[in-house]
């Protein structure tokens, strides 16, 4: 009965079609809000797709050389960074073995350290730079306050100001990275 009732009432409204899909598309110049209807959006999530899971493989190993580090860090004689002049100095000798250095570093140093770098990362020098930053984020405690956050943060926002300059921006992308995944700052890309 119910059935028949609402055939009869669907009977009564007009017909109506469905247009078939146009043969050829046009492309077209969108908006930057509307960007996302282009069909070349495909390859870009294939490349974010692959640069997720880049990052999530740079996690596990970024940790247990962290823990391994950590646990072989030399003795508890912690040096104290005073000046940003004495940073420099240990910052810019030449030395690789230099890059050890953070090991001895207390846990204010290294973050000085850091935000000095904010001041200090140019287009010359970035990859050494980059180094060190990896060593002193190699090095830094994961639990921080909300200060410390912010100089991290900071460090990641020059980082992503330097690599739209760069050509070789994979060091800077591996700091960036290990900002946003082990110190959980996944909005900074």
């Amino acid at each position: 009965d119910y059935l028949l009732l609402v055939r009869q009432q669907a009977n009564k409204y007009a017909k109506t079609t469905v247009a078939p899909p146009p043969k050829e598309i046009k492309k077209v110049q969108l908006p930057s809000h509307f960007q996302w209807f282009n069909n070349n959006q495909n390859d870009t999530k294939q490349e974010e797709q692959a640069l997720d899971v880049w990052k999530k493989g740079l996690v596990s190993p970024f940790k247990s050389y962290q823990k391994y580090m950590q646990l072989h860090k030399k003795a508890p004689n912690r040096k104290e960074i005073k000046s940003k002049e004495e940073g420099e100095l240990l910052f810019n000798s030449d030395s690789e073995a230099d890059i050890n250095i953070p090991s001895s570093l207390s846990q204010h140093s290294i973050l000085k350290l850091l935000s000095y770098h904010v001041e200090w990362l140019n287009e010359d020098k970035f990859e050494q730079q980059c180094l060190f930053i990896f060593s002193l984020l190699v090095y830094l405690d994961p639990v921080l306050t909300s200060q410390n956050v912010s100089i991290l943060r900071d460090v990641s926002r020059k980082c992503i100001e330097l690599r739209s300059m760069v050509e070789n921006k994979a060091p800077l992308n591996i700091i960036i990275s290990i900002i946003a995944e082990i110190f959980g700052q996944v909005d900074l890309k």
